[in-house]
């Protein structure tokens, strides 16, 4: 057995090796509550300092999430980290629900069950239809694969191109829809900003297609340069925008998470659209492409649509629309956001040496920036039941 000597301790905060008998750590300076003690021998060494590593890893990242997110969070308006527990949020998404508790979600927003004030709630929510139409579209996509693939039957192509396209957004849609805690726009509305905000957002962004010159690289090899792909990214970010503008101006929305729904269903409309016409032209790696193009769809252009949606209501408050209010800088850093996201995505720089890795990336970091203006909105309601 070894005596104290031949005992070499840690700091539990950051793994610090300490060689004194100092309460404080001299690295991070905090408090010696308890030392994790090993053998010096090199089995012992292996085992004990695995704990201290891991502590340190999880404070890094810990902190790289609250720096990121108190930064985003000021132009908000708010301050601090946002705090997400991921857990909390999906726990609803793995216990057993009723169709009647579907339905009382699907009827919400009327003039009947639109809640007051008072019956709002400020905390976050707990989201767990979406996960349903998710399953329940995936598995009919994967049917309508195997009828195509594996039997040989042509006429499910099409059923495989309508599925695959809008299984993802559809579904992130009623994620966003589940989260609007003023329960104030029906899903009725809600589908008509999705078929004809996304139809709309395709319309505007062809028209202005045609006030951008492509670079020779691109019309030649195909290959887009980065000017090329920041063009794209403004053009097909400011189409969905403009229709935003128009459904948000309509009915006047002031909350921030009514301009997240609105611009979600906008985008959700685009990206459905657009994957669809994508399948189709892919010609004999139509099954391939509509497989993959439903695995990334989660973070494209639904949450891009939904953060300048956000963001479009929050420099706008109750105010009427004018356009002056989209030079507002606290717009910009958002909006901005996105068509960096977009213009990154459609690079397709390799993280890694694989393309997979650019695009998670890429999904995690926007719903970062939709969490960050979800946790906004959550503090307008804050405020506004408090008078």
């Amino acid at each position: 057995m070894a005596n104290n000597s031949d005992k070499i301790n840690f700091c539990v905060n950051c793994g610090e090796r300490l060689t004194t008998q100092s309460n404080f750590c001299p690295k991070c300076g905090k408090p010696i509550k308890q030392l994790k003690s090993v053998s010096n021998n090199a089995s012992g060494m292996r085992l004990t300092q695995r704990e201290p590593a891991l502590n340190q890893k999880a404070a890094e990242h810990s902190s790289i999430w609250q720096s990121a997110t108190t930064a985003l969070n000021h132009y908000t308006g708010e301050t601090g980290p946002v705090n997400i527990n991921l857990k909390n949020l999906f726990s609803e998404v793995f216990k057993r629900h009723s169709q009647n508790e579907a339905e009382k979600i699907f009827i919400a927003g009327t003039v009947t069950t639109t809640p007051t004030v008072s019956e709002i709630s400020a905390d976050w929510g707990r989201p767990w239809l979406f996960s349903r139409i998710l399953m329940f579209f995936g598995a009919i996509f994967m049917l309508l694969v195997y009828i195509a693939a594996d039997m040989g039957n042509s006429n499910a192509i099409p059923g495989v191109i309508m599925t695959g396209a809008f299984t993802v957004p559809f579904s992130a849609l009623v994620f966003f829809f589940e989260m609007n805690t003023y329960r104030n726009i029906s899903f009725y509305e809600v589908l008509k900003v999705f078929f004809l905000g996304g139809a709309l957002s395709l319309f505007v962004t062809l028209f202005l297609y045609q006030f951008v010159s492509f670079s020779v690289q691109n019309q030649v090899y195909g290959m887009m340069t980065w000017s090329d792909t920041i063009s794209v990214g403004i053009v097909e970010e400011l189409g969905k925008l403009f229709i935003v503008i128009y459904f948000v101006r309509r009915r006047n929305y002031q909350y921030i998470l009514n301009g997240i729904l609105i611009g979600a269903a906008v985008g959700g409309g685009f990206a459905a659209f657009e994957t669809a016409g994508y399948i189709y032209n892919s010609g004999n790696l139509l099954l391939q492409t509509a497989i993959l193009r439903a695995a990334i769809a989660i973070g494209g252009h639904v949450v891009w649509a939904a953060i300048s949606g956000g963001a479009l209501v929050m420099v706008k408050k109750s105010e009427r629309f004018n356009y002056h209010q989209l030079l507002i800088p606290n717009f910009w850093v958002f909006f901005g956001s996105v068509i960096v996201l977009h213009a990154l995505w459609d690079k397709g720089i390799e993280l890694i040496g694989s393309l997979m890795i650019t695009y998670i990336t890429l999904i995690v970091v926007a719903w970062l920036i939709a969490f960050v203006l979800i946790n906004a909105g959550l503090k307008q309601v804050s405020r506004i039941k408090q008078g």
